[in-house]
Formats: C-alpha cells, sequence, structure tokens
C-alpha cells in the first residue's frame, strides 16, 4: 500500500560532486518502505515542474525517509535548492523491492545505483553474517562525506565494502563488473549465492550476463522514465524475456534478470 503525503524536508546536504542527501519526515512511508522500492517526489513546493520524479529510497530513520541523489536535470537542480523546513508532497514506497534472500549476498552497484543498494545491504547485515558490496566510480575525489555516511549507516564487521574507479584512485582499477567477477571465480562453496545490482544499463548487461554464466541467482533494479510510478502510464515499460514488456514502476523496479530481455534492452 502506498501513501501520499506532504513531508517535511529535514535535511538536503551535499554528499559529493553533484550527490546530495535529501531526508524526509514521513513516517507512513518510512514505516513501510523496503529495499529496492521507490518513491514518487514533487521535486519543488511550487507548481513547476509538474510531474514527480522516481528516487530509490535509500533508507529510513525513525519516521524519516533518505534519498541519495544525484543532480542530472532540471528537476534534481531543483531539488538540490530545497531546504529545511520545507513541504515536498510524496507518494510511495511504490513498486518491487530485493527478495533479500542468500547466505553469501553480493551486491552491485554503479554510480548512483548505491542508493538502494546501501539500504538492502543495512537490512541483510542483520540476518548473515557478510555482505559483499562493490560499489563502482570514475574516481575518488570529493567522495569523502559519502565515505563518511557508509560508515555510519553500515556495519563494517557485517558489510564488505569494495570499490573500483575507473581513474585508479581508489580499490580495483577499472569496472565493478570486476570484483563481481573475482567474487564468481570463487570455488563454488566461497563464491556470492545471491546477487543484487543497480547501476548504469550496460553495466546491468554485463552483471546479468556474468551471473547466467555461473548460474548465481541475480535480481536487478531497472531505471526507466516514469510519470505515474503506479502502471498506469505505461512510460516505464522494458522488454521481457519471451516477448512482450514488463511495467518497471509496477513489475520492477527490482526483477529477476532472467526474466528481462537484454538484446532488446537500450544501450
Amino acid at each position: 500500500m502506498s501513501n501520499c503525503l506532504t513531508a517535511t524536508v529535514k535535511s538536503n546536504q551535499p554528499m559529493g560532486p553533484g550527490v546530495y542527501l535529501l531526508i524526509l519526515e514521513a513516517p507512513a512511508i518510512a514505516t513501510a518502505a523496503q529495499p529496492g522500492q521507490f518513491v514518487m517526489l514533487r521535486v519543488s513546493p511550487g507548481p513547476e515542474p509538474l510531474l514527480a520524479r522516481p528516487f530509490s529510497v535509500h533508507g529510513v530513520e525513525g519516521g524519516r525517509v533518505l534519498i541519495l541523489y544525484q543532480v542530472v536535470g532540471k528537476g534534481t537542480a531543483l531539488l538540490k535548492e530545497v531546504v529545511e523546513g520545507q513541504e515536498l508532497v510524496m507518494w510511495g514506497p511504490l513498486g518491487r523491492g530485493f527478495e533479500l534472500s542468500g547466505q553469501r549476498p553480493a551486491l552491485v552497484g554503479g554510480g548512483i545505483g548505491i542508493a538502494p543498494l546501501a539500504f538492502a545491504a543495512e537490512r541483510l547485515s542483520k540476518e548473515v553474517d557478510e555482505v559483499s558490496l562493490f560499489y563502482g566510480l570514475p574516481g575518488s575525489t570529493g567522495l569523502d562525506p559519502l565515505m563518511e555516511l557508509f560508515e555510519q549507516r553500515l556495519d563494517p564487521v557485517k558489510v564488505a565494502l569494495s570499490f573500483s574507479t575507473e581513474d585508479g584512485s581508489l580499490g580495483k582499477e577499472g569496472l565493478v563488473t570486476f570484483l563481481l567477477q573475482d567474487s564468481l571465480s570463487l570455488p563454488v562453496a566461497e563464491r556470492p549465492d545471491a546477487v543484487l545490482a543497480c547501476g548504469p544499463m550496460p553495466m546491468l548487461k554485463a552483471v546479468a550476463a556474468m551471473c547466467a554464466e555461473y548460474e548465481a541467482p541475480c535480481q536487478v533494479s531497472l531505471e526507466a522514465p516514469m510519470a505515474c510510478g503506479v502502471g498506469a502510464c505505461l512510460g516505464c515499460a522494458v522488454p521481457a524475456a519471451g516477448g512482450g514488456y514488463a511495467r518497471a514502476c509496477a513489475e520492477g523496479p527490482v526483477m529477476d534478470a532472467a526474466l528481462i530481455d537484454w538484446g532488446r534492452m537500450g544501450p
């Protein structure tokens, strides 16, 4: 069940180059939200823009909803200007979240795809002994506030956080899929028995193909244009395996990678 409400902004702080953490007072949504679900948010208290934007739930704290977002267009440029005390219209939680299963889960995030995965890692760490979280970035410059956020939210004993950077400034040089490849190449008893992924489409395609090769169950969180968030507008349809389409907002955004026709997905 989703809730539509007016949420009060508690803070809206920069976490790195173009990355912000928005905290909203929204007890009904915070109580119901599960990792992988999203909310629709009017990014400005004014009448423009007309349409709300979808944002993954990054976490919850008491009655507050955390949204980690990147400024990429007009909507998020407006959102970064909101300040404490302002009120924004929000509804959710929406969509299908992650199935938090497996004893050796590996989470693979690229860029702002880390947002729902940090929430999933936090929940999984309460159920299993170790969670592997692989995070890929272009570089590490200016990310100290984001690293501090992870240190605060994720149990370092339970969550093994590994980085890859394309410029080699932090962790393994190259793509985050290199970290997953190393993990899946371990002996069967040590390799991940569940993979959760969120990030750019090329990354998701590579993760899905790699998991299929190693017969590792894989769930992916898909990004798609959304106008309504409830399956009515069909703007977020993605090609389904075997023909037809699935709605990212209703059947997703989290889907079994095997249920997607990756050959018909965009770049």
